[in-house]
Parts: structure tokens; C-alpha cells; sequence
């Protein structure tokens, strides 16, 4: 058994490069439109790696979980909160944005505090979603039917997608999420999918951060 659920070290991912996204604001120089630009780019897969995932959660891992017994109300609680984390999301898209074309300190730190937020909103719903529903897909629901039928599902995106997403994930993995990764991921699928597959990602989003 996995020690950690991939959602889990998907959320992991997620407080990183909100993380990350933060420092470099605050390190920006005013006028900077080159660095801007690439913080920009990083922000654009993040958002989408966001997104996505939360999609997913509503149309493939709640129905899942519904199937198997969890109390629909949990999971109204979650979409709940993943609508306030959308506002901020897009709020903070439409502040990144403007950092883009205009990199001067007004915009530099509207896009900060913009991030600040959504990484406030979404620092607490993953802690509630873990505490929640990280012992139940740890637990009876994984290997089950409903859990074979969702991963299933969610693998449907095809390698190119499964090649960035499990590029981002590993992209500054601590110990534990590095473990789990090895534990979830077959060691072939991980040379393909990171080091062979992996390659756009690391030009384009992961040296922004180097």
C-alpha cells in the first residue's frame, strides 16, 4: 500500500508552486519584463495543472467515492470550497496577467497579494480535503472496484498529459512525495514519462525556477 495518494502529493505540487510563485514576486525588479514573462509561462501550467485537477475531482473522483459509500454532503462541502478557490484563481490570473505587460511595482504587487490569497484559500482546503478523504483513499476504497474504474478514468488523458503532470510533481518533490511517486508510478513509466516525455517541461516551466 502507498504510503501517500497521488492526490496528496498532487496537492504537495500545488502548495509548492504557489510557494514558489510568491518568492519570485517578491524578488522581481521593478521593470523586469523578461523575468515577468517567464513567471507568466510557469503561472500558465500551474493554473491549468490546477484546474484540471479539480475538474477531475468533481467529474471522475467524487462519483467514485459517492459510489462507494462517502456522504454526498462531504463532497458538496469540497466543491464548495473548490468554488471559492476558483474565484481566487481567477482573480490571481487575471493579476498575473497584467504583471506580464506591465511589470511595474503596482502591478508586481497586486499579483502578489493576489497570489498571497489564493494560497490562503487553498492552503485550507487541501488540509481539510486530506484530513477527509486521505484516509479513505488510503484505506478500504483503494483497490476496489470504484477506485480501479476511476484511475481508469483519469489516466484517459494520454501520455503527453501524464508526462507533464508527473514531471511537475517530481519537479522539487521532498522525500515523502518522491517515495510515493516510486510507490505509485512503475519505475519504466517514470523514465518515460519524466525523463524521456519530460523534456518540454523542464525548458519551459521548470527553469523558470531555477
Amino acid at each position: 500500500m502507498a504510503t501517500m495518494s497521488m492526490n496528496t502529493v498532487i496537492h504537495a505540487a500545488v502548495r509548492r508552486d504557489l510557494g514558489r510563485l510568491e518568492r519570485a514576486l517578491d524578488d522581481l525588479a521593478p521593470g523586469d519584463t523578461a523575468r515577468a514573462a517567464e513567471l507568466a509561462r510557469a503561472w500558465a501550467h500551474f493554473r491549468e495543472q490546477l484546474d484540471h485537477h479539480h475538474r477531475s475531482e468533481h467529474e471522475v473522483v467524487w462519483p467514485a467515492l459517492t459510489s462507494w459509500g462517502v456522504d454526498p454532503a462531504l463532497l458538496a462541502q469540497m466543491d464548495a470550497e473548490h468554488d471559492l478557490m476558483a474565484a481566487a484563481l481567477a482573480d490571481a490570473d487575471a493579476a498575473v496577467g497584467t504583471l506580464r505587460g506591465d511589470a511595474s511595482p503596482r502591478s508586481r504587487d497586486h499579483a502578489r497579494e493576489a497570489v498571497r490569497r489564493l494560497h490562503r484559500v487553498t492552503a485550507d482546503h487541501l488540509e481539510h480535503e486530506e484530513r477527509e478523504l486521505e484516509p479513505l483513499l488510503l484505506g478500504g476504497f483503494e483497490g476496489s472496484p470504484e477506485a480501479a474504474e476511476m484511475d481508469r478514468r483519469l489516466r484517459a488523458g494520454g501520455l503527453g498529459r501524464a508526462a507533464v503532470l508527473m514531471s511537475w510533481l517530481a519537479d522539487g518533490a521532498g522525500p515523502r512525495e518522491s517515495q510515493a511517486l516510486r510507490e505509485l508510478v512503475p519505475a519504466p513509466f517514470r523514465v518515460l514519462l519524466i525523463g524521456v516525455m519530460g523534456r518540454g517541461y523542464r525548458r519551459e516551466v521548470a527553469s523558470v525556477w531555477r
